[in-house]
């Protein structure tokens, strides 16, 4: 009979398992977070280009509901059609953006390109055009995204910004100059 040599064994079933736990550990949980939360950035931008874009939509279609302006006067145009139009770039751009994504500013701008939003008649009175026809409105919004690696290894946050400008289409019919009495 031949004698066989017997080698101790060896466990080593428990290695494979310390080795799964580690390239889970520092491998592919932080490439999954990393995934997801770019996932979430990418989300969030898309949803604050949208938003910006949608009320700069709702800004240069905006049809003015009120009485139609007796004259062309500024104070009639920056105290009753804008703030009403800027009342609904408001409500458009909080119903694209929210609920999931939070707005910490945003600004509505008028550009007039031709500068010829109000004129000066004879005897000294002025004529605005009070619905901008012409006009860019620029909406503009900022959101500041805290990540979730970021957490982790202090990438801090990340500042996400939207801008977009379109034309204001005529809002309604323009208001006939009165010219002042002599």
């Amino acid at each position: 009979m031949i004698g066989k040599s017997v080698k101790p064994l060896i466990h080593e079933a428990g290695q494979s398992l310390v080795e799964f736990a580690l390239v889970t550990l520092f491998v592919i949980l932080p490439v999954t977070f990393g995934i997801i939360d770019g996932s979430i950035l990418f989300y969030k931008w898309v949803a604050l280009t949208n938003g910006a874009r949608e009320g700069a939509r709702a800004g240069a279609i905006y049809h003015y509901e009120g009485t139609e302006p007796s004259d062309g006067s500024r104070d009639m145009m920056e105290n009753k059609i804008d703030p009403a139009r800027e009342n609904v770039i408001t409500q458009t751009v909080e119903a694209m953006v929210r609920p999931l994504v939070s707005i910490q500013g945003w600004t509505v701008s008028y550009e007039d390109p031709e500068g010829d939003l109000c004129v000066q008649g004879p005897g000294g009175w002025e004529f605005c055009d009070v619905y901008r026809s012409g006009d860019l409105v620029t909406v503009a919004i900022t959101h500041t995204h805290t990540t979730i690696v970021g957490l982790v290894i202090d990438l801090g946050e990340i500042d996400l910004n939207a801008t977009a400008t379109m034309r204001i289409e005529p809002g309604g019919p323009a208001p006939t100059p009165t010219p002042a009495s002599p």
